[in-house]
C-alpha cells in the first residue's frame, strides 16, 4: 500500500480528542504537533505517538500550518495529510451509506487526488456527502482532514493576516495558483461545529469574537466580488466565498 504522511496539530485537548483516541487503534505512523508546554501532558497520556514539538508556545493556527508545511518542504515530503484534531469519524461512501473506517480511506483519497492532479485536496463533511451527486467537487474549499501535495504547491504559505480563514484563504491560493483542489465525497469526516469544542480555537479565537476580523480582512484581500460577508443563523460571521470568480489572471491587493 502507497505510503502517507499523517500530521495531527493539537493544543489542550489532551483529553478530549476522539481522533488521537481512534488513532492509538490504526496501524500507522502519525506525527502529533504539539507546543512545548503540552508536551509532557501528550506524552504521558500518548506515550507511543511520535511528536513533533514547536520551537514556541502559543503561535497560532497559521503558524502551525505553516511550521508543517516548510518542515515537510525542508524534509523532501512530497504529500501529506494534515488533520484536525476534533475529528471524530472517518467514513466511505456507498451509495448514499456512509460506512464507517479508518486510515485507510486517506490512502483511497490521496490516490484519487493523484489520478486527478490535485494540488489541494479533503474528504467532505459528513452531512453533505451522502448526497452528493458527484465524486469530487474540483476548485472548493478544502477543510479539517486536509491532503497538501508539495510538488504543486511548493512555497505557497498559510497567511497569519487571515488567520482563523487561513484553510479557506490557502485554497483559493492554490486556485489562483492555476493548480486545482478537490473534495471527495467517496471519503468523509465527522467533527462537532466549529467553536464548540473546549481547545484548540475555541477560546483563542471563536470566543474572543475574532472571526468578523477575519472576514473583514478576507474581504480586503480578495475584494467584496469574491468574499461576501454574511452572518448564520447562529450569529457566527463567515464569508460566501464565489469560487468560481477566483482565478490565475484576477487582481488582488496581495
Amino acid at each position: 500500500m502507497e505510503n502517507i504522511n499523517i500530521f495531527i496539530p493539537t493544543k489542550n485537548r489532551v483529553n478530549n480528542s476522539t481522533l488521537l483516541n481512534f488513532t492509538e487503534t490504526q496501524n500507522q505512523k502519525v506525527i502529533i504537533i504539539v507546543e512545548p508546554q503540552d508536551f509532557n501532558n501528550y506524552k504521558t497520556k500518548f506515550p507511543n505517538f511520535e511528536y513533533l514539538v514547536l520551537p514556541i508556545n502559543d503561535g497560532g493556527i497559521t503558524y502551525v500550518r505553516n511550521y508543517i508545511k516548510e518542515y515537510t518542504e525542508k524534509n523532501s515530503i512530497p504529500n501529506y495529510w494534515q488533520l484536525d484534531d476534533d475529528l471524530t469519524g472517518l467514513f466511505y461512501r456507498e451509495g448514499t451509506k456512509l460506512i464507517r473506517s479508518g486510515f485507510d480511506v486517506l490512502y483511497k483519497a490521496q490516490q484519487e487526488f493523484k489520478n486527478k492532479k490535485i494540488a489541494l485536496g479533503s474528504l467532505e463533511y459528513r452531512q453533505f456527502a451522502w448526497s452528493a451527486n458527484k465524486d469530487i467537487i474540483l476548485n472548493s474549499f478544502c477543510d479539517s482532514c486536509v491532503y497538501v501535495d508539495n510538488t504543486k504547491t511548493f512555497g505557497l504559505r498559510y497567511r497569519d493576516y487571515v488567520s482563523g480563514k487561513e484553510d479557506r484563504d490557502f485554497a483559493m491560493q492554490v486556485i489562483k495558483s492555476g493548480e486545482s483542489t478537490g473534495r471527495t465525497t467517496l471519503y468523509a469526516f465527522s467533527a462537532p461545529p466549529n467553536g464548540s469544542n473546549a481547545g484548540g480555537l475555541k477560546e483563542t479565537f471563536y470566543d474572543l469574537g475574532k472571526e468578523k476580523i477575519a472576514v473583514e480582512r478576507m474581504v480586503e484581500l480578495w475584494g467584496d466580488q469574491i468574499c461576501v460577508p454574511i452572518v448564520k443563523e447562529s450569529g457566527r460571521n463567515d464569508i460566501k466565498i464565489m469560487w468560481n470568480k477566483i482565478n490565475s489572471n484576477q487582481t488582488s491587493l496581495f
